[in-house]
């Protein structure tokens, strides 16, 4: 479903960088042979799954900085932070970081370090900030679905990755643009991280699905708690979740039971804080995407 965005409100700069500045510090083994085992043998174990991409094993073909290609006739950019020391041999998980109304790339890795999630992955991870057209992910037509596909394989065509570990996260029009990732997009991302997000980026449909982890405050009078929890029950339909939950981490926030198996769903709900992701959320974010 494709929505009208509306007015988000201005992007309120100073505080910006001021909060987020200290807040959010297969190919497999196939075995030869034709029919059966031998009578007393024991069954062949299941042949592993292979997780790295095509880039693995030789030169990186993409360096941390600026990169660009064309989606829809559109030229589109992304910033790409490779970890210091980067091993070709290493398969690395994939974190995409989606700005907000009217911010940008740079901001999301210069201002708050991928939502405070950076300095918590130190080297062991791959970062990637898109840039988003028209003041953000208003999404027409799946427009931004086609550029995350198209940006992905470039990476994973490029440099070496884990294929079972792409996430996705962004803050309120990112938000909105993770959820929209999540709806159509679990055959190549694994979970994803909405910051006081909602479905105004559209939810296409989808039979593959997708882990979850949403933060929402109560008292939002941009992003309305009501959108992040109609986002939410997407998922949980989606995931086959229970209305059942149990408290997770030290937060406030519930994983939803019943879910089927690999796709959890957990609802980070507080009171306040407004339109703004909490201090704690980096860390309920990399604990989500570290059971993966």
């Amino acid at each position: 479903m494709q929505a009208t965005t509306p007015s988000l409100g201005p992007r309120p700069a100073s505080r910006l960088r001021s909060t987020l500045g200290a807040a959010w510090l297969v190919a497999a083994l196939v075995g030869c042979g034709g029919g059966g085992t031998a009578a007393g043998s024991p069954a062949p174990a299941p042949a592993p799954q292979l997780s790295g991409s095509a880039g693995c094993g030789q030169a990186a073909k993409l360096a941390t900085g600026e990169q660009t290609l064309t989606s829809d006739g559109i030229s589109r950019s992304y910033w790409l932070d490779l970890p210091a020391g980067y091993d070709s041999n290493k398969t690395y998980p994939v974190i995409i970081g989606l700005h907000w109304r009217d911010g940008s790339a740079t901001e999301v890795r210069t201002w708050n370090n991928y939502f405070g999630l950076k300095p918590l992955y130190g080297n062991n991870a791959i970062f990637i900030a898109p840039q988003g057209l028209d003041a953000g992910w208003a999404n027409p037509g799946g427009r931004d679905i086609r550029f995350m596909r198209a940006l992905i394989a470039q990476v994973q065509q490029s440099v070496c990755t884990d294929l079972q570990r792409v996430f996705a996260t962004g803050f309120s029009f990112g938000g909105m643009m993770s959820n929209a990732i999540g709806c159509e997009m679990g055959d190549v991302v694994r979970a994803i991280a909405p910051l006081s997000g909602s479905l105004w980026s559209g939810c296409g449909a989808s039979s593959n699905r997708v882990a979850a982890i949403f933060d929402h405050a109560k008292d939002d009078n941009t992003v309305p708690y009501s959108a992040g929890e109609e986002a939410r029950n997407i998922f949980l339909a989606r995931n086959s979740c229970s209305a059942s939950t149990v408290p997770i981490g030290s937060n406030g926030c519930v994983e939803y039971q019943g879910c089927s198996t690999g796709k959890p769903v957990v609802w980070c709900g507080h009171a306040t804080g407004g339109h703004w992701p909490p201090a704690f959320s980096s860390s309920e974010t990399k604990a989500f995407f570290d059971r993966f």
